[in-house]
């Protein structure tokens, strides 16, 4: 009988406010299957809640499960047309998969969204490399380490393709504006 008690008021709490508040925290805050299943709570419980989605997105490409990642992103453009990180996602799982000119046009919309996104300006430069356009890669690259330094598969890239980092910054060195996490 205790057990069954036990039972009852773990579901009744499962429902409570607090335990809808924990899945998203544990979605934004956690890593791997722990975050993709309180993503999926999350989802559950509001499927209109376009970070979730983003989130647990995120979490399938560290998993390289790309089918699973372009969905989650897909429905998070589906829900807010302008967030620029769900393009920009989608894109990288795109040219995992093999698609770089899907992800272009992926890519492009980011950019236009957040024009000066480092990690959208990064995946595109892969994307151009992908589809041989090196002069338009290296040019992205250069412009992903102009806005974030640190930016290490831009710096990889221009490796790669003969480029050089331009601007006083080059050498990694911290930006004169910014933090030591590269934020303001």
């Amino acid at each position: 009988m205790s057990r069954f008690v036990a039972v009852l008021i773990a579901v009744l709490l499962a429902g409570t406010p607090s335990a809808r508040a924990d899945a998203r925290k544990d979605c934004f805050e956690k890593s791997g299957d722990i975050a993709i299943r309180a993503c999926s709570e999350a989802i559950a419980r509001n499927p209109r809640d376009t970070v979730s989605y983003v989130n647990r997105a995120f979490e399938y490409l560290q998993k390289g499960d790309h089918a699973r990642t372009i969905a989650d992103y897909s429905k998070a453009i589906e829900l807010d047309a302008n967030r620029s990180d769900a393009y920009q996602g989608r894109a990288w799982a795109y040219l995992k998969t093999g698609k770089p000119a899907e992800g272009l046009a992926d890519a492009e919309r980011s950019l236009q969204i957040k024009p000066n996104d480092a990690t959208a300006l990064d995946t595109r430069g892969h994307i151009y490399e992908a589809l041989g356009r090196r002069e338009d890669a290296i040019a992205d690259f250069r412009r992903a380490l102009a806005v974030e330094p640190r930016m290490q598969g831009s710096r990889e890239g221009l490796r790669r393709l003969g480029g050089s980092a331009l601007g006083p910054w080059s050498a990694g060195a911290s930006h004169p504006r910014r933090g030591k996490s590269g934020r303001h």
